[in-house]
């Protein structure tokens, strides 16, 4: 995944300019989050990079995006994503940090592949570091925000390192959201566990819990995997 384009079924999604690319979790996690949406939304891209999350939530749906984005070059990228695609009447790339956003109107659903890592090593280019570390949005600033700007009935995605789930579950319970569905997610029946998907409400109750393979062996997707990503891999 490291050429300056990624191909789907029905946009492009180059990245050249943006420090994070194309990920097979990051595509998981969008497919994940587009199976659980109701028809029509409002929706929060917070952190949008490329436009792979906004791009994808906006396939076969009625749906207003706000995408924000805070690196420039990054910015860039994502306007060229989405001018390039189907759906770029319904997404709206904003250059700006969540910190500083208002909208009159809650959001009913809010997405983030948020920085992951914090007091780790570091690259010695801003751009990774300010789209890897969570340096300009914490844990805790995150769901500060989310809270801010979600409707009462709405729900909160978010993609986060597994060794980090507790922890993420930890403050969204101080901000008064409970999971409502939780997705570990393995590269194969044979790893630990590397990534976890969660979605967050205002409301309590039992989450619901799965596991979710990327591959069955060393050369095809699981069947699971292959569900979620039928809409937008060519190769399924």
């Amino acid at each position: 995944m490291g050429n300056s384009y990624f191909r789907f079924k029905q946009f492009t999604i180059h990245q050249d300019n943006c420090a994070m690319k194309v990920t097979t979790d990051a595509c998981l996690f969008g497919a994940w989050v587009n199976s659980k949406l109701p028809s029509t939304e409002t929706l929060l891209d917070i952190g949008a990079g490329t436009g792979l999350l906004s791009l994808m939530l906006s396939q076969n749906r009625l749906v207003k995006v706000d995408a924000i984005e805070i690196e420039s070059a990054c910015h860039g990228q994502l306007c060229q994503n989405i001018d390039g695609s189907h759906f770029n009447s319904i997404i709206n790339p904003i250059l700006g940090d969540i910190k500083d956003w208002e909208t009159e109107t809650p959001y009913q659903t809010i997405v983030s592949n948020p920085p992951f890592y914090e007091k780790q090593l570091r690259s010695d280019q801003a751009g990774v570091n300010l789209a890897r570390h969570a340096d300009g949005l914490t844990i805790y600033s995150m769901f500060t925000h989310v809270k801010r700007l979600m409707s009462s009935q709405g729900f909160f995605y978010v993609l986060m390192p597994f060794y980090r789930k507790t922890e993420c579950l930890d403050m969204a319970s101080q901000f008064e959201l409970f999971p409502t569905s939780i997705a570990d997610v393995k590269q194969s029946p044979f790893h630990d566990p590397f990534r976890v998907m969660v979605q967050f409400s205002a409301t309590t109750g039992n989450a619901e819990t799965e596991t979710i393979i990327i591959k069955k062996n060393a050369s095809d997707y699981a069947d699971a995997f292959k569900l979620l990503l039928a809409p937008y891999y060519l190769n399924l």
